[in-house]
């Protein structure tokens, strides 16, 4: 074991390299901090001791640089020092100093601490090799299901392309992803989850024959995710057919303790050569695919094209602008006004983001939101929403308008922390608005995660007085039980209702619902997407009180929308 001293008194550094040597270890010695951490780079000792003041570095320096270097970040470290403040040794803690150790110290003191240290640096190094080890047997095999893991896919897969190369003979891999799985682990438990995991593989490995001649193979590429190598004459038909017997086959009731357990999946394909000459992009392009199929609906099939590949370039491409849209002033608010049906004036606008790239163009907001939303950049959008909505109202306000209201949307990153109502506290007072004439719209789903906390967050923003709205209501699963606690002024009714509601009789029966449900709880409704006077008769006779749709106007810039207050003339 390799051993490093870090002392700037020659004659302790002498003494303890002379005492660490007579137990047989290997020593190496450093007059001050900055020279120890250039050996313990080069040498990567096994265990560092160091005292407290030293020149250049001293042992705080030293023990903070070696833990943010990746190859000394674990190394243990035994810091000696006269001071023996509380202080002083919390610090060394912190920094991550394995043990203190105050001076003068006895040699059986000093000769357990390394003992100690050094035996738990071996079992730790002997876990990881272990771990290590699993991890590369488990991408050659699959211990929860026994297929073959990723690693062993990717080698049968380039040995099928390479069998039939110079042929007229395809390959095909299947990818299938089970829909809504992590709700079977979150409500069940895992065990029940890992046994569904292997009686997807038991029916797949019944389904498919694998033989090392057809090099047909199945494997778990990870969590709920399988694949499948197909050799044949696997036409696009023969492998519409293949796909949709697997989603049949994995689409069979489950059996768990009596019960049935319905569970679905999903699928992507890529076929050889169509699609590609190497067994890499083949499977690459099947996980495409299945992304694909996910996000259509459940049970759904997808083969791969080359427009997926250019799906996913554009989103990365809006990913990366999006993060320098605002510092350029690529972005604008348009409001939408929103009109009291009875008496056809404004009552207020909602407060959309619009973007207008110098390249790119116009980005519709369903393209670009939930890219925002990923990367986390929505947060610093909703702000700046917020604050320039709230600015642009003020404006009106000095004009004379008073009798309205700005409503923003919330996206579910800016409920993630506690900081919400904070925020909109100092918006409210660096602009001026008055709380009242702001209105911030949840939406149906954001609202029933974390209940608890989004309760906490929405009773905080009400109390300063803001109004508060649940946007596309009618879209989610709310109950009763947790809608009637949320501290709401109103709701609105999605434009898919309101889309049908003259020709649809259950549209039409459901939006009475939603508004006399919100009636009962005391609070008013707002229809979106009126498009025809039809539409807003119906509203009219069930007693909805606010409409905003193309009937009156389309979302626009401001200076346009400055024209609304004088109201509804229809």
């Amino acid at each position: 074991m390799k051993i490093l001293i870090a002392e700037d008194e020659p004659s302790l550094r002498e003494n303890l390299q002379w005492m660490l040597e007579m137990e047989g270890y290997t020593v190496l010695a450093a007059c001050d901090g900055r020279d120890a951490f250039a050996q313990a780079c080069e040498s990567l000792p096994d265990l560092v001791i160091t005292d407290v003041m030293m020149p250049h570095l001293d042992g705080y320096g030293l023990v903070k640089a070696l833990r943010e270097r990746e190859s000394t970040a674990t190394t243990p470290i035994i810091m000696l020092s006269a001071k023996a403040d509380r202080g002083d040794i919390r610090a060394g803690m912190n920094l991550g100093a394995d043990d203190y150790i105050t001076k003068p110290y006895r040699r059986e003191e000093l000769l357990a601490a390394i003992s100690s240290r050094l035996a738990r640096k071996a079992m730790l190094d002997e876990a990881a090799l272990r771990l290590r080890a699993q991890a590369s047997q488990g991408q050659q095999h699959d211990a929860l299901t026994n297929l073959a893991g990723k690693e062993q896919f990717d080698k049968r897969v380039a040995a099928a392309l390479e069998g039939c190369s110079g042929t007229s003979s395809v390959v095909s891999v299947v990818c299938l992803g089970m829909d809504g799985f992590s709700k079977v682990n979150d409500s069940l438990g895992k065990t029940v989850g890992d046994w569904v995991l292997r009686e997807v593989a038991k029916r797949l490995s019944e389904h498919i024959v694998q033989t090392d001649d057809s090099h047909n193979v199945i494997a778990r590429l990870g969590g709920d995710t399988f694949a499948a190598c197909l050799t044949g004459a696997y036409d696009h038909e023969a492998l519409d057919q293949k796909a949709a017997e697997l989603l049949s086959l994995l689409a069979m009731p489950y059996l768990v303790d009596g019960n049935s357990l319905f569970l679905t999946a999903c699928a992507g394909a890529s076929i050889y050569p169509l699609h590609t000459n190497t067994a890499h992009t083949l499977l690459l392009n099947a996980e495409s695919a299945l992304h694909h199929a996910k996000s259509c609906s459940p049970g759904t099939y997808r083969l791969f094209d080359a427009a997926m590949n250019r799906q996913v370039a554009r989103k990365l491409q809006i990913h990366n602008a999006l993060h320098q849209a605002l510092e350029h002033d690529e972005m604008q608010v348009y409001y939408q006004p929103q009109v009291r049906i009875k008496t056809g004036a404004l009552a207020g606008f909602e407060a959309l983001l619009r973007w207008q790239h110098p390249t790119l163009g116009w980005i519709s907001p369903a393209e670009f939101i939930s890219v925002a939303e990923e990367s986390g950049v929505i947060v610093r959008l909703g702000e700046w929403v917020m604050r320039t909505a709230a600015a642009q109202a003020v404006e009106w306000l000095a004009l004379g308008h008073s009798e309205f209201r700005v409503a923003v949307n919330l996206s579910v990153r800016q409920f993630a922390g506690n900081g919400l109502p904070a925020l909109v506290q100092q918006v409210l007072r660096d602009t001026g608005l008055p709380a009242h004439m702001l209105e911030l719209e949840v939406t149906e789903s954001l609202a029933l995660q974390s209940v608890a906390s989004t309760l906490s967050t929405l009773h905080e923003c009400k109390a300063l007085g803001v109004k508060l709205a649940m946007d596309d209501f009618g879209t989610g699963y709310s109950s009763l039980a947790y809608l009637k606690r949320y501290p709401l002024d109103a709701l609105k009714i999605d434009q898919s209702f309101v889309r049908n509601i003259t020709e649809d009789a259950g549209d039409a029966a459901i939006t009475q619902a939603i508004v006399a449900m919100a009636h009962s709880f005391g609070m008013s409704v707002i229809a979106e997407g009126v498009e025809t006077t039809e539409q807003l008769e119906f509203l009219r006779t069930l007693g909805c009180e606010e409409f905003q749709g193309y009937l009156f106007s389309r979302p626009v810039a401001a200076q346009e929308a400055v024209g609304c207050f004088s109201g509804y003339r229809g």
